[in-house]
């Protein structure tokens, strides 16, 4: 069956479930996850998304579907400022000697951008941040993950679904995480592989390296 609309992707689901019983499940739940899953992990140039704020406030409302900063300046007189993150602990301890000017520094509370020292003008920022993909619905029934990846969707669904269902054969559940796995990685290597080419790899000693998509952890060295 084919795997390019949200209709066809709820239909496969309950084809390889053998269920046609979880059309509420299917798409309420077993999607959804995959969705919410999938945005957590990846940062690829597809999820990269540019805005401009206006600046004339101590806060600023982050945009929808936020998830990360790739980077964030301020354009003024045709020269870019960059705005430095520093976690809130440490915007309160500046706050008393820094009060207001032009901004360079930010952290994020809730929902919310903080700047110090607080905006004494109106200033652009131009941010740059990885942005969740639209999700599935009746109304958007594709996104650049169904139509180029759909084997995200399908196996994450899946393995969802195990885990609602259970008295799944464990074996098959393993097998779901897997494929699911393997398709996130593959889809981060081709994105760093279509950004760097066939660019040599540095050496580093004595680095940990956490997996991607996995919960273990390798120590890679150059000592033998």
């Amino acid at each position: 069956m084919a795997l390019s609309t949200y209709s066809e992707l709820k239909s496969s689901i309950a084809n390889w479930l053998n269920r046609s019983d979880l059309t509420t499940e299917i798409a309420n739940d077993f999607i959804v996850l995959t969705e919410k899953d999938f945005n957590s992990k990846l940062r690829i140039r597809k999820m990269i998304n540019q805005t401009t704020l206006t600046l004339n406030a101590e806060t600023v409302s982050l945009p929808s579907g936020f998830l990360q900063v790739r980077d964030f300046y301020i354009l003024s007189g045709g020269s870019k400022y960059s705005l430095n993150y520093i976690t809130p602990a440490q915007m309160d301890q500046i706050k008393g000697s820094s009060t207001v000017g032009t901004p360079t520094s930010y952290t994020i509370l809730g929902d919310t951008f903080r700047f110090a020292p607080i905006p004494g003008d109106t200033y652009t920022a131009y941010l740059n941040y990885y942005k969740t993909f639209d999700p599935l619905s009746d109304v958007n029934t594709s996104n650049f993950i169904l139509t180029n990846h759909p084997a995200i969707y399908l196996y994450g669904s899946l393995y969802h679904a195990s885990n609602f269902l259970g008295g799944v054969d464990p074996n098959q559940v393993g097998q779901w995480l897997q494929l699911y796995s393997t398709a996130l990685e593959r889809l981060e290597l081709n994105d760093r592989e279509d950004q760097y080419g066939s660019a040599p790899l540095q050496i580093r000693s004595d680095v940990t390296v956490g997996g991607a998509f996995n919960d273990t952890y390798k120590v890679s060295t150059n000592n033998g």
